[in-house]
């Protein structure tokens, strides 16, 4: 620690520091902050956002409460009968016995030795397993699985939190599963719910509310209106409807499975573990220099050897989650009372922000300037300048860092998008969207992954043009539902947006605060780096952003009926 405060570097930012405290320019500021803190402006804007959800004073939340009550009810009454029904089946008691030695525990060291031993398998046997042993690797994993989600059902999102690891584990080892595994994953904690509720007569919450069911329900009205006003091909559309709205649903599983602030916290430790580990291997890609694909960098760009990726496809999607990591780990390290905890998730959170360099992915810079700034201005302010000075070294002292922004302001630069680039996509995007403004061309047609499934072509102009990635979520929501859907889409981005702001201006909890804290940044960044890349198009990105989505909804939750209950108490 010595060395470290004697060093040049220490003693150089010491020193500007100094001289930035005791400079005109400094006083200026300070000067300005206090007359933006007393305007009206300031005033209004910081009220607006610290109220409570105008969702909370609408009839359909009063609504929403009397419904709990009611159903509560009836759930209390049917959950009973069928509690007596299944309780005394063999199943149920084998379940329970084994719970008493700490079986869920057991289930997990089993999952996790099934899941090690078939991915070494697959690596010492070239790649591919044979189809005896995949299938029986994959059993004693599933059973395991069970077993652990059965005794504390919570645990099925630690699953959801590695999806990255799991989809790659099955696309490298059993390929056939690979396309299907999260669709039956997500019926399966569906059912698990109402398991839980039938025959271990547990969980009688009936109705979990938040601000952001009416946005999500609203959203996904719009889409399958759309669908309905304007399908050229049903087919298509409805292919290109199931995108747009099959992840969002992991919502409404997540915000039921997140029972209190601390299950929160573990599903956001696991997640920032889990990521932290490939940041750790795109680390390593880096030092190795891994090969990489011609198309991924420019040939008139120098000074870039190789685009990190870790186990995905696509540097700029393993960006985009050390995006929404990177701010969550932060929030985790500083709601830490140990300083190993802190030191710990600290380390985890400086090696995502070293991959996320690495991986040379500009939107996913872009996304993480907008968690920055977002992160500062929710819990210190003073930390803007430090964080501006850092970036600011980071592309004077990394020459390739500096090279790939200067190039992206170059003349070839936009010539080469202009060409066959972000530039030219976005045009023919915006020609389209022109010619069909109101319902667009319909969902699936144009611009992602379905149209391009399919090789679909679109008259632009006086011609054909083969459909291709649009490189920008929300254009590409225009084009395919028109004017109509970008509205839709971009509230529903505003409301995850307030509604995480104001959850955290709630919460009193140290811990919890700073894990939403971190959360808001992530799903900030998520939201920008969409308006240059298709994030939502990766099943992966858009599962874990409304994994995360929910988890800052159920505090929400679980905090207002803390605050109910204890006004409830206060008054007895």
């Amino acid at each position: 620690m010595n060395i470290l405060k004697s060093s040049v570097f220490v003693r150089l930012v010491i020193l500007i520091a100094r001289a930035y405290r005791r400079s005109a320019f400094a006083a200026v500021l300070k000067r300005i902050g206090i007359i933006c803190k007393n305007s009206l402006i300031y005033r209004f804007i910081r009220k607006y956002f610290r109220k409570r959800c105008l969702l909370e004073y609408s009839f359909v939340f009063r609504c929403a409460e009397r419904l709990e009550r009611v159903v509560n009810r009836f759930m209390r009454a049917v959950g009973k009968r069928l509690n007596r029904i299944f309780r005394g089946s063999i199943f149920v008691r084998s379940i329970r016995s084994f719970s008493k030695y700490g079986f869920g525990v057991m289930a997990v060291v089993i999952a996790f030795l099934g899941v090690v031993i078939g991915a070494l398998l697959c690596v010492l046997l070239g790649g591919s397993l044979p189809a005896d042993i995949v299938i029986v690797v994959g059993a004693i994993a599933f059973v395991a699985a069970c077993g652990a989600v059965l005794h504390d059902y919570t645990r099925g999102l630690y699953i959801l939190s590695a999806y990255a690891v799991v989809d790659w584990l099955l696309r490298t080892c059993a390929p056939g599963l690979a396309g299907m595994w999260d669709e039956a994953f997500f019926l399966g904690l569906v059912c698990l719910c109402l398991w839980k509720w039938a025959v271990f007569n547990r969980d009688r919450r009936g109705v979990v509310y938040s601000p952001m069911d009416i946005p999500i329900i609203a959203f996904m009205a719009v889409m399958v209106f759309v669908f309905f006003v304007n399908s050229p091909d049903p087919k298509i559309s409805l292919e290109g409807l199931r995108v747009v709205i099959q992840y969002v649903l992991w919502y409404f599983v997540v915000i039921r499975l997140v029972k209190d602030g601390d299950k929160a916290v573990s599903v956001s430790k696991f997640f920032a573990v889990v990521v932290g580990i490939m940041a750790l291997h795109g680390i390593f890609q880096f030092v190795i220099g891994v090969e990489m694909p011609a198309g991924w960098v420019d040939q008139n760009e120098a000074g870039v050897r190789t685009r990190v990726f870790s186990i995905l496809t696509s540097p700029n999607i393993f960006g985009s989650l050390l995006t929404l990591a990177a701010p969550i780990s932060l929030g985790i390290a500083f709601g830490e009372d140990n300083t190993k905890g802190r030191l710990f998730y600290g380390c985890i959170a400086l090696a995502m922000l070293a991959s996320l360099v690495f991986t040379f992915s500009r939107g996913a810079w872009m996304g993480l300037a907008a968690a920055f700034a977002v992160y500062v201005l929710i819990k210190d302010k003073r930390l803007l300048l430090p964080g501006i000075i850092a970036a600011l070294l980071v592309v004077l002292l990394v020459p390739s860092v500096g090279n790939r922004i200067t190039y992206m302001l170059s003349s070839e630069y936009i010539e080469s998008s202009l060409r066959g680039g972000r530039l030219i996509r976005w045009i023919m995007g915006l020609q389209v969207l022109d010619m069909f403004p109101v319902f667009g061309v319909g969902l699936g047609h144009f611009g992602g992954a379905v149209a391009m499934n399919h090789s679909l072509q679109t008259m632009i102009g006086n011609k054909y043009e083969d459909t291709f990635y649009m490189d920008n979520n929300y254009l590409k929501i225009a084009v395919e539902t028109g004017i109509v859907g970008l509205v839709a889409m971009i509230m529903l981005m505003y409301c995850v947006i307030i509604n995480s702001l104001r959850t955290v201006a709630k919460i009193n909890d140290k811990r919890l605060k700073e894990l939403t804290t971190g959360i808001t940044a992530g799903l900030t960044g998520i939201i920008v780096h969409n308006c240059v890349e298709n994030v939502f198009e990766v099943p992966l990105m858009c599962t874990v952003f409304w994994l995360f989505v929910g988890v800052i909804m159920a505090v929400w939750y679980h905090d207002r009926k803390d605050r109910i209950r204890s006004v409830k108490i206060q008054k007895q």
